[in-house]
């Protein structure tokens, strides 16, 4: 008995694995897989093959050669970046496509930090370990995704509404009324048929259905929101020097926010330290784009090197800004705490609202079974 359950749980949590990978790569942020949408990784990652990611906190220590995925600062905007270590400074790492004559850094991007490093690439001998078109295939998927909750959000009133944090909302709800839907017709399409008595009887129960979707859809969104989140360092001193500013003068600065998950609008706040002011303190950016805003800080006496840290936190629209904005006052993981909340409460109202929270025995058919029962049985 106790095989039998040990069994059941691997397979469950093997399943909601890959669907995490999947929904990972669906919404932008990399979960063991990630892929290049550019052929500055030829030969070794092809333009839209996809590879295994392993999360920079269990990667171990950074060394020349290694192939990082690091939020940049100016390459395409800010955006996921997937380079080669050529070397390194005491400023940062240096980086460089292997299909590029020049490094990153011989461009505008500065030397990349810990902190933007997002995850390593797995190269077992010394080779990445790559997915044939596996980007390819996720950006198709985005394509589809978007097209059905564009057309949910259309069906439901919505497709102007005024506030993204109304938009995220019926994106979620859409999401979990379709998943739903498709237990509740397996159930009922199995239901309609006419069934011959066998020896083994199923049944399911919709505590795990919400208890699956909760998962897959926690995960992500999770690392949607902490993965991008980062500190960043702003010389002060060496733009006041550049630009001939006189101490005691405003030195202005841009942060820059690029959202790559392609489905969900993020809020990302900032908090600076030391005299500074930040035009607009959290900016509001939907999907595929990016925004940005000034920074101000007093220019120091000339000679003396001044570093600002700006912190940045990432959250789902889900709530009004407002709202999101006061629980990250108190603390971000505050903020955290409540849009994870809302997400359970959410998938949870739902699935069991329609489905309930009492087992249902469904008897097995000899042929023509639905795809729900084979996949709850595979699972269960």
């Amino acid at each position: 008995m106790l095989r039998t359950y040990v069994a059941r749980g691997l397979t469950i949590a093997g399943f909601v694995l890959v669907l995490a990978l999947i929904v990972g790569a669906l919404v932008g942020q990399p979960v063991l897989l990630s892929f290049v949408v550019s052929g500055s990784m030829s030969p070794t990652i092809q333009e839209g093959d996809g590879f295994v990611a392993i999360p920079e906190q269990v990667a171990g220590d950074i060394e020349q050669g290694d192939v990082i995925v690091f939020q940049s600062q100016e390459i395409r905007g800010g955006e996921l970046t997937t380079h080669r270590v050529v070397g390194e400074t005491e400023q940062g790492y240096i980086t460089r496509g292997d299909a590029n004559p020049f490094t990153d850094q011989d461009g505008a991007e500065p030397p990349v930090t810990e902190s933007q490093i997002v995850a390593v690439a797995w190269q077992p001998s010394g080779q990445v370990v790559t997915i044939p078109n596996f980007g390819t295939a996720i950006l198709a998927g985005r394509v589809v995704v978007t097209n059905v909750l564009t057309a949910a959000t259309t069906v439901l009133g919505f497709e102007q509404a005024a506030e993204s944090w109304q938009a995220g909302s019926v994106m979620l709800v859409s999401g979990v009324i379709l998943f739903a839907i498709s237990i509740g017709s397996g159930i009922v399409s199995g239901s309609s048929r006419e069934r011959a008595r066998s020896r083994g009887q199923d049944t399911f129960d919709p505590r795990y259905a919400a208890l699956f979707l909760t998962a897959i859809i926690i995960v992500p969104a999770n690392i949607a929101m902490v993965a991008p989140s980062s500190t960043h360092q702003i010389p002060a001193g060496e733009i006041a020097t550049g630009n001939n500013i006189a101490p005691g003068e405003p030195v202005e600065a841009t942060l820059v926010a690029n959202n790559e998950d392609a489905l969900v609008t993020m809020l990302v706040v900032f908090n600076a330290s030391g005299q500074t002011t930040i035009e607009s303190r959290w900016l509001d950016v939907p999907g595929g784009e990016t925004d940005s805003t000034a920074l101000y800080a007093p220019a120091p006496p000339r000679g003396e090197q001044k570093v600002v840290t700006v912190s940045e936190h990432r959250y789902i629209v889900l709530l009004p800004p407002t709202v999101i904005i006061a629980m990250h006052d108190i603390h971000p993981l505050v903020a955290l705490g409540v849009i994870n909340a809302a997400l359970t409460v959410a998938v949870l109202a739902f699935v069991i609202g329609l489905l309930g929270t009492s087992k249902r025995r469904v008897r097995d058919t000899d042929r023509d079974i639905p795809l729900y029962l084979r996949i709850k049985r595979r699972l269960l």
